[in-house]
């Protein structure tokens, strides 16, 4: 019985080196699998600082961006108002120049036409000349 105890035994100690042996081999392949994971992750890391790194140039660049164009509606604006401040206090008639040629066809002068719609006495000149068929009334 003694001899079939040592066989059972011899064969529960090779049992358990193949298992042990196996193990090893798993743990080895863990630890293998680790690294490159580890490695991933650290270049996963990487990459996500760069992009942060990036995002933050990008959101100077906008700011500095935002401010020009605010600095740039600003200065559109100034330049409207200074355009409505410049602008004649008697417009055009809303026919625009159709009223215009209407009013020189129908005789009236240059210093009407200056004073009424808002012209210039060149431009009253000019569309007198055009539209004023053979009246040169008030040229001059």
């Amino acid at each position: 019985m003694s001899e079939y105890l040592v066989l059972v035994l011899a064969g529960v100690v090779v049992f358990m080196l193949a298992v042990l042996v196996r193990l090893l081999r798993q743990q080895q392949t863990l630890k293998q699998q680790f690294q490159r994971l580890e490695e991933r992750v650290q270049r996963s890391n990487e990459d996500v600082a760069g992009l942060c790194s990036a995002a933050v140039a990008v959101d100077r660049r906008l700011a500095a961006n935002d401010s020009r164009l605010n600095s740039i509606v600003d200065q559109v604006n100034t330049q409207r108002q200074t355009v409505a401040d410049v602008a004649p206090a008697e417009p055009i008639p809303a026919g625009g120049y159709e009223d215009v040629i209407q009013k020189i066809r129908s005789g009236v002068g240059i210093e009407a036409l200056v004073r009424d719609c808002g012209l210039t006495r060149d431009e009253a000149v000019l569309l007198m000349r055009l539209h004023g068929g053979g009246k040169r009334s008030g040229l001059g």
